[in-house]
């Protein structure tokens, strides 16, 4: 049963098609307003430690934890919290390099992120969770699949969109806000136990998500519009990736984009850091990584 309801949650939807074919017009808008809204992922990423700060900082974080005064109770939660990611140290990791190295801050993060977990029912067991998202309601909107047995070299799940099918005004007015955001934490759990299992399964922590945004066949100024009139909501409901699931995301693609969208790549990139640029590419066709 639930290997059943994991090919569920990973297959690809019938309108999804890869790769891609290359477009022209004005996508470049969309990719830019999608590379946009994705560089509040992908610029979590603070800095990295070396081993000695790395093993000084993970040390700190547990002393931290230990001084929670609910921690007796929190603990077995974080237990399950941190096999979902994949075991170790990865998912306390994120949590300092998202937090500026903070371990005080960091475990603060840590123990609302619990909290939601289990206000969320993302402690269910991976069959329970399966279920959960593929009979949500608001599934059927969602134009986003894990692509099956698409992991790149690494192990790294690869998530496609065709944002063609995503319909945002119409999404927003169907469900209320509180349940968009319960399917949008479910989701983001499905992809953190995708990352979990191939870290296992490599016996090596899986550096995150490679999401692909695929552009073809988008009206961009419809899309842009929708995006613009409901910025607020959309918002609040992605807060929830950097919120609870930190760094996550490895990598971004945005298919089918023109040259000029390199032009506005070129605009925004000064002003992120090194390792947040690393993770966005903008391409007009399908980059070699993918193509391999």
């Amino acid at each position: 049963d639930g290997m059943l309801l994991r090919r569920s949650l990973i297959r690809a939807p019938a309108h999804v098609s890869f790769p891609v074919r290359h477009r022209r017009g004005h996508s470049w808008l969309a990719a830019a307003a999608v590379a946009g809204a994705a560089l509040a992922s992908a610029s979590q990423c603070d800095s990295e430690l070396d081993d000695s700060e790395e093993a000084t900082a993970l040390a700190a974080l547990g002393q931290s934890l230990r001084r929670l005064a609910d921690w007796a109770s929190l603990e077995p939660a974080w237990r399950q919290f941190r096999h979902a990611r994949g075991g170790g140290d990865a998912c306390a990791l994120a949590y300092l390099r998202t937090g500026g190295n903070d371990p005080e801050a960091a475990a603060v993060r840590i123990a609302d992120t619990l909290s939601f977990r289990q206000a969320n029912g993302l402690v269910a067991d991976d069959a329970e969770l399966w279920r959960a998202v593929e009979e949500h309601p608001a599934r059927d909107r969602w134009p986003f699949a894990y692509l099956p047995g698409s992991e790149v070299p690494d192990g790294s799940p690869v998530c496609y969109a065709r944002l063609s099918q995503l319909q945002v005004a119409a999404t927003l007015a169907a469900f209320d806000e509180e349940e968009l955001m319960h399917f949008v934490a479910l989701w983001f759990e499905g992809a953190q136990r995708l990352l979990g299992d191939s870290s296992r399964r490599r016996g090596d922590p899986v550096r995150g998500t490679y999401d692909v945004y695929d552009c073809a066949d988008l009206s961009a100024w419809s899309f842009l519009s929708e995006v613009r009139a409901h910025r607020p909501a959309i918002k609040r409901i992605f807060a929830i990736g950097s919120e609870h699931f930190p760094d996550l995301l490895y990598k971004c693609y945005v298919l089918n984009a023109p040259i000029v969208a390199a032009l506005v790549w070129r605009c925004v990139a000064p002003f992120m850091s090194e390792q947040a640029q690393a993770k966005v590419c903008i391409s007009r066709g399908v980059p070699p990584e993918l193509a391999e």
